[in-house]
C-alpha cells in the first residue's frame, strides 16, 4: 500500500497524510495523559514521583530506538524490493536485540533504582518512596511497550497503518478503564497506574502477535538466529537514536535543576510537558507528512511542489502555534488544574505554560522545517542543530535561574529561548539547502 504524493492538490496531500499520523500519535500520548490525570488526583507528590521515574523509562526507549527506527526503514526497503523473506529476517533480528537491550536496562533499573532516583536529590522521603515503587513496576512493562512500538513500525513500513491504529485504540480504552480501578478502588496509588499501563500494553502485544507475528517474523518453524541484517539496521537507526538519548539525558539534568525547588516544581514541569505535548503531537504529524511529501517529490524532481508544500505546511503550523500559544498564555491555571489542585504546583505550572506558550510558534516552525530538510536527505543538519541548541539549555538554565528575581522561571526561559534558537537556525539552514538543492536542482 502506498500513496502517490507527487500529483494532486498539495494541501490535500499533506493534510491527508498528516491526519492518520496525528491520530496515532495522540493515541500513544493518551496512555501517559490518562495516567497523569488520575495520578494527579493523588496529589503533587505522586505526580512528582511519576515524573522523575519517567525519565529513566524514556532513556530505555531512547536506547531501544536504534532498533525501532532502523527496523522500519530497513523493512520498508526490503518490501519495496519485494524481498519479504529479508524483511522477516530484519524483523526477527531486531526483536532479538531489542529484547536484549530492554533486559539489560530493566536489570540496571531494578538493581540501581535508588541511585537513579537519588540523582535528583529530592530530599523528600515520601516522593522518593513513591518513585522507587513506580519505577521498578513500570520498568517491567517496557518489553511489552517497546515490542508493540517495534511491530507498529514494521506494520507501517509494510503499508498497513490501520492495524496499529485499531490495536492502539483498544489499548487506550483498556488503560482508561483500568486506571481508576487500580489507583482508587484497589487503592494501589501510583503502582496502580503502572499496572494498568502494563496490562493494556500486554494485551496490545498479544493482539499484535496473534494477528501479525508470522507475517512480520516468518513461520515459527523457520525461525533461526542470524545477524546478517542487524548492522544495516543499527547504522540507519543510530543517528536519530543518539539524538533521542541526548535529549533524554538533557531532560534528566534539567529535571535535577528543577528539583531544587521541591516536588511541587517537579510535578508542575511534568504536567506542563503533558499539556505542551498537544502542540508537539499535532505538529509531529505535519513533520512526518512533510518528510514523506518532500521525499517523494524530490525523487520525482518536482521542486516547485516541495516549495509549495513547505509554505502550506508552515502556514498550518504557524496557525496552530499561535492558537496553542494564546491558549497556554491566557488560560494556564485552567489547564494545570485539570491535573492537580495544590496551589504551589498550580502557580509554578501556570508560569511554565505562560513562558512556553511564547515559543509554541517557533516549535512548530522548527519541527516542520526539520521535516523538509530530512525529506531532502540532509538528516545530519537537523540532528546537529537540535542537539547543539538543546545542550545549551543546561548552562542557560543554571545561569538564568541563579537570579533571585527569576528563580525557577529561568529554567522555563532557557527551554523557550533554545526553541527559538532551534527554529531560527533550522530556517537559515533550510534557505542554504534550498539554494543548493531545490533552486539549482542539484544534490
Amino acid at each position: 500500500m502506498k500513496k502517490d504524493l507527487t500529483n494532486g492538490p498539495v494541501l490535500q496531500g499533506i493534510v491527508g497524510l498528516a491526519l492518520p499520523i496525528i491520530a496515532s500519535s495522540f493515541l500513544q500520548f493518551a496512555y501517559n495523559f490518562t495516567d497523569m490525570l488520575w495520578v494527579g488526583q493523588l496529589g503533587s507528590n505522586s505526580v512528582a514521583a511519576v515524573g522523575t521515574s519517567a525519565f529513566f523509562l524514556q532513556l530505555t526507549w531512547a536506547f531501544a530506538s536504534v532498533f525501532l527506527l532502523g527496523t522500519g526503514i530497513s523493512v520498508s526497503h526490503a518490501i519495496g524490493k519485494k524481498e519479504n523473506t529479508t524483511a522477516q529476517n530484519i524483523a526477527r533480528e531486531a526483536l532479538f536485540f531489542l529484547v536484549i537491550i530492554v533486559a539489560v536496562m530493566v536489570f540496571i533499573i531494578q538493581l540501581f533504582y535508588r541511585d537513579l532516583i537519588g540523582f535528583f536529590m529530592l530530599n523528600d522521603l515520601v516522593v522518593e518512596s513513591l518513585a522507587y515503587d513506580y519505577l521498578r513496576c513500570a520498568s517491567l512493562g517496557l518489553l511489552f511497550i517497546l515490542t508493540v512500538n517495534l511491530f507498529t513500525g514494521i506494520s507501517n513500513a509494510r503499508g498497513d497503518a490501520k492495524t496499529p491504529l485499531k490495536i492502539t485504540i483498544i489499548g487506550v480504552v483498556i488503560n482508561i478503564l483500568l486506571d481508576p480501578i487500580f489507583i482508587f478502588v484497589l487503592d494501589l496509588g501510583v503502582l496502580g497506574a503502572a499496572l494498568a499501563t502494563i496490562i493494556a500494553q500486554s494485551i496490545s502485544l498479544f493482539l499484535f502477535w496473534n494477528k501479525a507475528a508470522q507475517d512480520f517474523l516468518g513461520k515459527y518453524k523457520e525461525w533461526e538466529f542470524t545477524t546478517g541484517t542487524i548492522k544495516k539496521t543499527i547504522s540507519l537507526g543510530f543517528p536519530p537514536s543518539i539524538q533521542r538519548i541526548i535529549f533524554t539525558v538533557v531532560g534528566i539534568i534539567m529535571a535535577r535543576i528543577v528539583a531544587q525547588w521541591g516536588s511541587d516544581a517537579i510535578a508542575a514541569q511534568k504536567i506542563g510537558l503533558q499539556i505542551e505535548s498537544m502542540t508537539f503531537m499535532a505538529t509531529g504529524g505535519l513533520m512526518g507528512a512533510m518528510m514523506s511529501f518532500t521525499g517523494q517529490n524530490f525523487g520525482a524532481q518536482k521542486f516547485n511542489r516541495i516549495r509549495e508544500g513547505y509554505t502550506t505546511a508552515l502556514k498550518i503550523g504557524v496557525a496552530l502555534g499561535v492558537v496553542m500559544g494564546i491558549l497556554f498564555y491566557s488560560f494556564p491555571t485552567f489547564f494545570v488544574r485539570l491535573f492537580v489542585q495544590e496551589e504551589a504546583t498550580v502557580t509554578i505550572g501556570a508560569d511554565y505554560l505562560r513562558i512556553i506558550g511564547l515559543s509554541q510558534v517557533f516549535m512548530c516552525v522548527e519541527m516542520i522545517t526539520s521535516g523538509i530538510i530530512n525529506g531532502l536527505g540532509k538528516t545530519k543538519v537537523p540532528a546537529t542543530i537540535n542537539i547543539t541548541m538543546t545542550l545549551i539549555r543546561i548552562p542557560m538554565a543554571i545561569y538564568l535561574s541563579s537570579f533571585a528575581a527569576i528563580g525557577i522561571n529561568g529554567v522555563w526561559l532557557a527551554i523557550a529561548i533554545s526553541t527559538v534558537l532551534r527554529a531560527t537556525s533550522l530556517s537559515i539552514a533550510y534557505q542554504f539547502i534550498k539554494r543548493k538543492i531545490i533552486l539549482n536542482s542539484t544534490i
